[in-house]
């Protein structure tokens, strides 16, 4: 029992670990560009369309000439819809909410959860390791 504890923390602590490195490689800097940017492609007419999160604290830009996709974060989201509006209307851009992934979902709401396990289980490795020591 107590071998099945440890060799279940251990993969769950694999799981994590690579969790982390999946995240990780996912935040490349390459895919991120700065607000200021961002308006300065908009001004040149380098923008094909533009994507905001549900929450409209960040947008996924796709650039004219270009495959990859542009994270960006918007500091105001009111200021920002203010100043592509007459791109908007030109139909220089075009502006879409982006749907979240629901695999990203999932893990951000089961993160607290095994977290939680993970502490339980060593907690209880613990406690078998201090009994299993008294005998």
């Amino acid at each position: 029992m107590k071998s099945s504890l440890k060799t279940l923390a251990m993969w769950l602590i694999i799981g994590i670990i690579f969790i982390v490195l999946i995240t990780a490689l996912l935040e490349n800097s390459d895919r991120k560009m700065t607000y200021s940017e961002l308006m300065t492609k908009i001004e040149n007419a380098e923008v094909k369309d533009i994507k905001l999160t549900s929450d409209g604290t960040k947008a996924y830009v796709n650039l004219k000439g270009s495959t990859t996709e542009k994270e960006v974060v918007i500091p105001s989201l009111d200021s920002f819809m203010d100043n592509i509006n007459k791109h908007l209307v030109s139909g220089n851009i075009t502006l879409e909410e982006k749907s979240e992934s629901i695999i990203m979902t999932v893990i951000g709401l089961l993160s607290p959860f095994g977290i939680l396990i993970i502490f339980l289980l060593f907690l209880m490795l613990f406690m078998n390791g201090n009994s299993q020591g008294r005998k």
